[in-house]
C-alpha cells in the first residue's frame, strides 16, 4: 500500500508537476503573464535541483516497488534539470525574439522534464514507458513551435511520425517481456539469471531498446535528428540534443548494466564505431551551423555507446560525467547561435546560421566568439575543458575492459571531429566577413549571459576539477 510519506521522497518531481500545472493557471489567470512565468519557472527548477541533492546516498524502492532512487539516478536528474535551467534563462529572449513568447513553453518544458524524471526513477518497464510518452509528446510540440516555419513544420512531423513508428518496437518488446517474465518490473526481471537464454527474451529487450536508441541518435536510428535539430526553434534543439539524450541514457544505462549483457558487448561496439563514422564524417560537409552541431550530437553518441560497450561500473561513472560536460559545451554552443541567428528580411528563414556569418565574428562580436570557441575547443575533447575529460573517462573504461582496440578506433574518429570544430573557429577569428550587410549588431540581454556564462563556467570548471563532479554525487574515481 502506498503510504502518504513516500510522497516525500519525490519533492523534485512534485516541485516540477506542481510548476508545470500552475503555469496554465497563470497564463488563464494572469494578464501579460509572460515574465511572470519566466521567473517562477526559474524558481522552480532552481528548487528542484537543490532537493534532488537530499537523496543523495539513499537507496529507496518506493510506490509498491515502481520507482527506485539511487545516486546514478540523482546523478542523470541533476544534469538534466541543470540543463533546462540554462535553456530557462536563454529562451525568454529568444522567444521574444520569434515573437513566440507564450507561456504554454514553459509548461511543455516542465512536462517534459516530469516525463524524463519518470523515466529515470522507474523501476517498471511501464512507468518507463509513460515517462517516455510524456516527454515524447511535449517535445513533438516544442520542435513545431516556430507555427509560422515551414522547416519547423516539416521537422514536428517528421519527428512525431518517426517517434511514432518506434513507439511500437517499444511497445512490441514490453510484450514479449512480459510474456516471458510474467512481470513488468525490472526488479523481477533481474532476479533471473536465465532470461538471456530464451530468444523471445532477448527479441522483446532489443525491441524495447530500440525506442530509447531513437532517443539518443544511435545509428541507424539518427536519421530524424539533422532536419528536426535545424527545424526546431534553437533553444529547444540545444535542449533536446542535451536533457532528451540523457534521459534516454539514464533509463537503459541502469538496465544494461544490472542483466551484464556481455554477450552483446560486440553489438554495442560496432553501433558506437558507426555512430562515431557517421556523425564526424558527415558533419565535415556541412555549411549550416544547426546541422553542424547535429551531426555533432550523433557523434557525441557514438562516444557515450564506447562507455556502454565497456558495462562496468567505471563506465558509469564516466558517462555521466560525460553527460554534464556535454550539457554545458553543447547547449551553451546552441544558445549561442540562437542569440546570432536573425531573420532575413521578409522572409521567415534564417540568414544567420550559415557557416559565412561566422567569419569575422571575433572582430564585430568578440565576447560571443570568445564563449563559443570554448564550446568548441571542449567539444573536439581539447584540454583543459571538460570535453576532454569526458572522452578520457569513456576511452578509458573501455580500455578497462579490454576493449583497447574500440578506445583506439574512438580516438581517431574524434580527431576527425577536431577538424570541423576548428574550421568554425578559424572562421571567427582568422577570416573575414565577405557580406558587409550581415555584420549587424546583436543584442544580448541579460539573461541571455547568464544562460551562457553558466554553461562557460561549467566548462572550465568540470574541466579543470573533473573529481568536483564525482564528489558531489559521491562517485569514487
Amino acid at each position: 500500500m502506498i503510504q502518504l510519506k513516500e510522497l516525500f521522497d519525490l519533492i523534485p518531481l512534485l516541485i516540477i508537476t506542481f510548476s508545470a500545472t500552475f503555469i496554465l493557471l497563470i497564463e488563464v489567470f494572469v494578464k501579460k503573464s509572460e515574465t511572470v512565468i519566466f521567473g517562477f519557472t526559474l524558481i522552480s527548477v532552481i528548487s528542484a535541483i537543490g532537493t534532488s541533492f537530499l537523496y543523495i546516498n539513499k537507496q529507496l524502492l518506493i510506490f509498491n516497488q515502481y520507482l527506485k532512487i539511487t545516486n546514478p539516478a540523482i546523478a542523470f536528474i541533476v544534469i538534466i534539470l541543470t540543463g533546462i535551467l540554462i535553456t530557462v534563462a536563454a529562451s525568454k529572449q529568444y522567444l521574444e525574439k520569434e515573437n513566440i513568447n507564450f507561456g504554454e513553453y514553459y509548461s511543455l518544458l516542465l512536462f517534459a522534464v516530469m516525463g524524463m524524471m519518470i523515466m529515470i526513477l522507474a523501476n517498471d518497464i511501464i512507468i518507463i514507458f509513460i515517462g517516455l510518452e510524456l516527454m515524447s509528446i511535449c517535445f513533438y510540440v516544442l520542435v513545431g513551435f516556430l507555427r509560422m516555419r515551414k522547416k519547423s513544420n516539416e521537422g514536428a512531423l517528421k519527428y512525431l511520425l518517426l517517434g511514432m513508428f518506434m513507439t511500437g518496437f517499444i511497445l512490441y518488446g514490453m510484450a514479449l517481456i512480459y510474456g516471458i517474465t510474467g512481470s513488468t518490473n525490472l526488479t523481477v526481471i533481474y532476479s533471473n539469471p536465465k532470461l538471456f537464454t530464451n530468444f523471445i527474451f532477448i527479441t522483446g529487450v532489443a525491441l524495447f531498446f530500440i525506442g530509447f536508441l531513437f532517443k539518443i541518435g544511435v545509428f541507424p536510428f539518427q536519421m530524424w535528428i539533422p532536419d528536426v535539430y535545424d527545424g526546431a526553434p534553437t533553444i529547444v534543439s540545444g535542449m533536446l540534443s542535451t536533457a532528451g539524450k540523457i534521459a534516454a541514457i539514464g533509463t537503459i544505462l541502469p538496465i544494461i548494466l544490472t542483466l551484464n549483457m556481455l554477450n552483446f558487448r560486440m553489438v554495442f561496439s560496432i553501433a558506437a564505431i558507426a555512430t562515431m563514422l557517421y556523425g564526424n564524417v558527415i558533419a565535415i560537409a556541412q555549411t549550416n551551423i544547426k546541422r553542424l552541431l547535429a551531426y555533432s550530437s550523433i557523434a557525441s553518441a557514438g562516444y557515450i555507446f564506447v562507455g556502454v560497450a565497456a558495462m562496468n561500473e567505471f563506465a558509469m561513472k564516466g558517462i555521466a560525467y560525460y553527460l554534464a560536460a556535454y550539457t554545458f559545451m553543447q547547449l551553451g554552443a546552441f544558445i549561442i547561435v540562437s542569440i546570432l541567428e536573425k531573420k532575413d528580411d521578409g522572409s521567415r528563414d534564417y540568414k544567420n546560421i550559415d557557416l559565412s556569418f561566422y567569419k569575422g565574428l571575433g572582430k564585430r562580436n568578440p565576447v560571443m566568439a570568445i564563449y563559443m570557441t570554448l564550446f568548441l575547443f571542449s567539444l573536439a575533447g581539447i584540454p583543459p575543458f571538460a570535453g576532454f575529460w569526458g572522452k578520457y573517462y569513456l576511452f578509458y573504461a573501455a580500455i578497462q575492459s579490454n576493449l583497447i582496440w574500440l578506445s583506439v578506433v574512438g580516438i581517431i574518429l574524434s580527431l576527425i571531429g577536431v577538424y570541423y570544430y576548428l574550421k568554425v573557429t578559424v572562421y571567427m577569428w582568422f577570416t573575414e566577413s565577405e557580406d558587409i550587410a550581415i555584420e549587424d549588431a546583436v543584442s544580448v540581454s541579460g539573461f541571455g549571459i547568464t544562460a551562457t556564462s553558466l554553461a562557460v563556467i561549467g566548462t572550465i570548471v568540470f574541466g579543470i576539477s573533473p573529481n568536483l563532479f564525482f564528489k558531489m554525487f559521491n562517485f569514487i574515481i
